[in-house]
């Protein structure tokens, strides 16, 4: 049965990973850069099948630069079983060679990753295909105790001193 609050993927990566897979297994293993003339313009309704979400991740990368479409493909593209997920020193060294005319670091290319990914991200939830964010206290965040326990603690660490 069909849970109406489950989404279909955890993470925008896993999505991208599905995406990326399915295209290879669509152009039969011959896949070139992905351009952003391949996208969908439009998003599907309701994602029931394989091709459904291939269709849906896909429009959520509508906008994304030729650098970044590549970037992602790079990254989150299919490897051999036994071969290790390529990193960013990988693929900023494979940026050469497929952009000679730009001239590629490696802070650039996470700044690529973080802007591209951010992207996909919201077009996954605004289709409710990955879990909304999930807001955290600051206190959560840092990790911090509240104000009065602190100070009952150091209270006590004062007392057993003097």
């Amino acid at each position: 049965m069909f849970n109406e609050t489950k989404t279909r993927f955890r993470r925008a990566e896993e999505a991208l990973r599905f995406y990326f897979r399915l295209r290879e297994l669509l152009h039969s293993g011959r896949t070139r850069r992905l351009v952003a003339d391949e996208l969908p313009a439009d998003a599907c309704t309701a994602a029931t099948t394989a091709i459904d979400d291939y269709q849906c991740i896909g429009w959520c990368m509508r906008g994304l630069d030729e650098i970044s479409l590549w970037l992602l493909s790079e990254l989150y593209g299919p490897t051999c079983f036994g071969v290790h997920r390529r990193t960013f020193s990988h693929a900023r060294q494979a940026g050469k060679i497929e952009f000679p005319q730009h001239e590629f670091r490696l802070r650039e290319v996470g700044l690529i990753h973080e802007h591209a990914l951010g992207v996909v991200r919201r077009g996954l939830r605004e289709l409710g295909m990955i879990p909304g964010r999930q807001v955290k206290s600051v206190r959560e965040r840092r990790g911090m105790m509240p104000v009065g326990k602190r100070a009952l603690l150091q209270g006590d660490r004062a007392a057993e001193r003097g």
